[in-house]
């Protein structure tokens, strides 16, 4: 056998040359020949066909290894078994699975020597390998069969309810939509239905795909488990990750050619106890377009915004969990502010998109550059306008509201819930009260509501008990979700923000330089005329945006 042997990739050739001689199927004359050939860089396989029948070499070849010879052609593989791996790595090698017998997977391989292939594949699908002998083109017609799709299968024919097939029949789904045209399928119904992000997500018996549109996971497909190792290894091949790397999170970046344009998206994996899970985020290029006035700002907090972007420094604050839409707010306010005559300039991470005029730097702690050390450096950039993705400890806080007390304006944004808590946040990085109370000029909160689908959304009756909760006295009509075709039956069509709109003046000032307490602040704040995201939302419901359930479900979470 060839581990007996101990074959030696090099030098495996000149013996095998020895042993044709031996066995009289070439002269000496050849031998010479073909050693020097060999020596100087040839693939003994790609020279021994000029001298002897394909068949007639393997047969050769699997004697003198020690190993079996397999005819692909007798066998049926079953597409679950081929795409334990990617394509790619059965290219890479000409090499395909084609049975598991006792966890033990057989592999037809073109060059059974190469041990490196054995590891990859063993490592790959965590099986041990036993390799057979085969020819590489029939290994290629092999692997065409079980990856490609037919040509004369029309686009219009590949959709997702195609793939629902994969919940009943593992083998048939294989024949259907190999993983190639699988993952750039999903990509297209993911962009055509707006989906901010996509969830590959490995579970205990299979593999679902979720789609996150208008901030709500939905399940689009279910897949054998059996397929999650090879779409998982497609997505991270198009990201430019380590293919072999299961173990560690990894980040990449795919650019997408869709319907003539190119999409951005942004690729995660994290290893669970079920395998590699991936989340790509799709960064829709229009949300760095959208102006204030589309944000859902109600009129006297869009002019508060305003007001505040004409201070020639002093620092705004943005506030909300992950997902509530505070960069898209930030980039609405850096396109008010885009001007020839002004420096603007960015740290971001990472940057999702990119903004005319606006000289934007990306976080990259690997090397040290963390928002701290790139707000530093960009102090020394002659910046008249920063942005600076987000305030997660002292040092950022600290530079950002010295910069915004020595003639910049700063925008940022901070993890809390409500605008009181984004100054006591501030607070509590132990930045001094004196140095908040001066350099912040104004404060956001904000979430996203889903908006109901405008062609199905049904009137409905506000109760007595309803009023009386939730303070409708004067309304008589409210509207709640249906469902129809445009909204895929959901009865959301898109999102709208609500707003809290911190009056950032003397009064709350004096409260900072105390280091009064969020509850304190907001009290005060609600006292002095502050709509509150409970409240905005609840004026959402009653302008007809959203439904009562929708505008409950997010009051819970604050």
């Amino acid at each position: 056998m060839l581990a007996q042997k101990n074959v030696n990739q090099d030098i495996w050739a000149i013996e095998f040359l020895d042993y044709l001689l031996l066995q009289m199927l070439i002269s000496p004359e050849d031998k010479e020949v073909l050693q020097k050939k060999i020596s100087l860089g040839e693939a003994i396989d790609d020279l021994l066909p000029d001298y002897l029948p394909e068949e007639e070499v393997l047969n050769q070849k699997s004697a003198f290894l020690g190993i079996k010879r397999v005819h692909l052609s007798s066998w049926q593989i079953k597409p679950d078994i081929a795409l334990l791996i990617p394509e790619e790595l059965a290219l890479k090698y000409t090499l395909i699975p084609y049975a598991l017998e006792e966890g033990r997977l057989l592999v037809a391989m073109a060059n059974p020597v190469n041990r490196k292939a054995w590891d990859d594949v063993s490592f790959y699908t965590g099986y041990q390998v036993e390799p057979y002998l085969a020819g590489a083109e029939e290994i290629k017609l092999a692997i065409r069969n079980c990856f490609t799709v037919n040509n004369s299968t029309p686009d219009s024919e590949i959709t997702l309810a195609s793939y629902s097939s994969w919940k009943i029949s593992e083998e048939d789904a294989g024949r259907e939509a190999p993983v190639i045209r699988l993952v750039d399928s999903l990509f297209r119904q993911a962009i055509k239905e707006q989906a901010s992000d996509i969830h590959w997500e490995p579970q205990e018996n299979c593999f679902k795909i979720k789609f996150r549109i208008d901030g709500l996971l939905e399940v689009k497909a279910t897949l054998p488990l059996g397929m999650a190792r090879s779409v998982v290894a497609r997505l991270k091949l198009m990201a430019g990750m380590d293919v072999t790397e299961r173990r560690l999170p990894q980040d990449g970046r795919i650019m997408l050619e869709v319907a003539s344009k190119t999409v951005d998206i942004r690729v995660s994996s994290l290893t669970t106890v079920y395998g590699e899970k991936i989340v790509t985020r799709i960064l829709d290029q229009e949300t760095a377009r959208r102006s204030l006035a589309e944000l859902g700002m109600r009129p006297e907090v869009e002019e508060g915004v305003r007001k505040l972007l004409r201070l020639p420094f002093g620092l705004i604050l943005v506030s909300g969990p992950t997902g509530s839409g505070k960069t898209t707010t930030l980039y609405a306010l850096l396109r008010e502010l885009q001007s020839e005559t002004l420096n603007i300039v960015s740290i971001e991470d990472p940057v999702e998109y990119r903004l005319p005029g606006v000289n934007q730097a990306q976080v990259n702690t690997r090397i040290g550059l963390d928002f701290a050390a790139g707000l530093r450096a960009i102090l020394r950039q002659d910046p008249d306008i920063i942005m600076v993705g987000e305030i997660r400890d002292k040092e950022t806080a600290r530079i950002a509201t010295a910069a915004a007390l020595t003639g910049h304006l700063v925008l940022s944004t901070v993890h809390t819930n409500t605008a009181a808590e984004a100054l006591a946040r501030l607070l509590d990085m132990d930045i001094d009260p004196y140095l908040v109370a001066a350099s912040i000029c104004g404060v956001i909160s904000q979430r996203l509501l889903r908006k109901l689908c405008p062609f199905c959304r049904e009137p409905r009756p506000v109760s007595a008990q309803m009023k009386e909760t939730f303070n409708l006295q004067n309304v008589e009509v409210i509207y709640g979700a249906k469902g129809c075709p445009k909204c895929r039956g959901t009865g959301y069509l898109g999102r709208i923000g609500i707003h809290e709109f911190l009056p950032y003046n003397q009064e709350i000032k004096e409260l900072v330089l105390k280091k009064s307490s969020s509850a304190l602040l907001e009290k005060t704040s609600r006292a002095l005329g502050m709509i509150t995201l409970q409240e905005d939302a609840l004026l959402k419901v009653v302008e007809g945006y959203t439904s009562l359930e929708e505008a409950m479900r997010l009051i819970a979470g604050i």
